[in-house]
């Protein structure tokens, strides 16, 4: 490092610090007391190990979000992950936050430098999000996506540490258990669905008692349905900015889903009624016979919802959620139905382990019948150290002398 003079006509006098880091550095100040104060402070964070380049302290969230979304986009993430994080971040974590006109507003994140974000600002966010009336999910989701841009920038070497590690989301009260239809329900609404709509009724029957996710349903072609009743799962079709994607699933592995009997023998009537006989022919199209989009199908299925009177909170997911419900309550192990659904088992438990209370139950049976029917008891106290059996569960069972069995 080294401090020059500097005289130009037009400036005047100034002092320059030159550096290394590795790239060659310079700052003008305009007295060298600045410039040595400066020179110090540089080459104190050089000797420890502390050191950021000083044009860093101007980069934005958003900026650094822009550099940090081109690395998610070249990643194995699943593509409908790749959408839903891009969809929040947009639209929940660069935008400030705002409701009720002016009654509530926080900046966004976007415009921050990165340099001053604090981790009470990401609590205020945060809470701003709750307040706004933002999902429990989409806030989740925000977080984490926040969290992984600022520890982008923290492993940089663009700010010191990532502000928003340990802060917690504020629990919302009431359950977080996923709602499910009857099975009254689904049918009413596959028959409405289904209505001028060849397929419809069919896929809102695999959806909800075959548990598919609705981008692999939409992805289903003639072969992947076997004579068995099986369904073969190994795609699914997304839609990203616009454009329909083939990936291959969200967990990356493909899975056999055996179907209900009278589920496959409708499906296989679709698919003599109304598929085409290529090998590759989709088995769910539009009415103009082109692949089914989420947002279209979301959107006539909230329509119908309205209309039958069914619960406002139903969704293409709701389907699943439901055959999850149904798996549980007509005994199905967690693991089974870990498998059918596509889970992992462990993502499974912690996702439906509202639907198992019965488990708990047969849980604590198991270890009362492990116990002894009788167990022999020592008094200290008594002459002769006096021992006695009683019941496991409580009630006496008389008084035998030391020794006896």
């Amino acid at each position: 490092m080294s401090i020059h003079r500097r005289s130009t006509q037009r400036s005047g006098t100034s002092w320059v610090v030159r550096w290394r880091d590795p790239r060659p550095r310079e700052k003008s100040f305009r007295t060298k007391l600045e410039a040595e104060r400066f020179e110090r402070t540089i080459r104190h964070q050089l000797d420890s190990g502390t050191y950021r380049d000083p044009g860093q302290g101007r980069v934005r969230f958003g900026e650094w979000a822009e550099r940090w979304w081109h690395t998610v986009q070249a990643s194995d993430r699943a593509a409908n992950t790749k959408v839903q994080y891009e969809s929040i971040l947009r639209r929940h974590v660069l935008p400030a936050v705002t409701t009720g006109g002016t009654e509530l507003f926080t900046p966004g994140l976007g415009d921050r430098r990165l340099v001053r974000l604090q981790r009470i600002d990401l609590e205020e966010w945060l809470a701003a999000l709750s307040v706004a009336g933002r999902g429990a999910s989409t806030i989740r989701t925000a977080r984490t996506i926040a969290g992984m841009v600022l520890e982008s920038a923290a492993k940089s070497g663009v700010i010191r540490a990532n502000p928003l590690l340990g802060v917690r989301m504020t629990r919302r009260a009431g359950s977080n258990a996923r709602k499910a239809l009857t099975p009254e329900q689904v049918e009413q609404l596959a028959e409405m669905i289904g209505d001028g709509r060849p397929g419809y009724r069919e896929l809102v029957l695999l959806l909800g008692y075959g548990g598919l996710r609705p981008n692999e349903a939409f992805a289903l072609r003639r072969r992947h349905f076997g004579d068995d009743g099986s369904v073969l799962v190994v795609e699914g079709l997304v839609e990203v900015r616009g454009h329909l994607v083939w990936t291959d699933g969200k967990t990356h592995r493909s899975r056999t889903v055996a179907l209900p009997p009278s589920i496959a023998a409708d499906l296989h009537r679709h698919l003599a009624r109304n598929v085409g006989a290529e090998h590759d022919a989709l088995v769910f199209t539009t009415t103009h016979g082109q692949p089914v989009r989420l947002r279209n199908f979301r959107r006539l299925l909230s329509e119908i919802v309205h209309g039958a009177g069914l619960p406002p909170w139903v969704t293409p997911y709701t389907l699943r959620h439901t055959c999850a419900s149904l798996l549980a309550r007509q005994g199905v192990h967690p693991t089974v139905a870990a498998d059918i659904l596509g889970h992992d088992p462990a993502v499974y438990l912690r996702t439906y382990a509202h639907l198992y209370p019965e488990d708990r139950v047969l849980a604590a049976a198991a270890l009362d019948a492990a116990r002894p029917a009788t167990v022999t008891v020592h008094d200290p106290a008594a002459p002769f150290g006096t021992a006695r059996t009683r019941s496991a569960r409580g009630e006496s069972a008389g008084t035998l002398p030391p020794g006896a069995k």
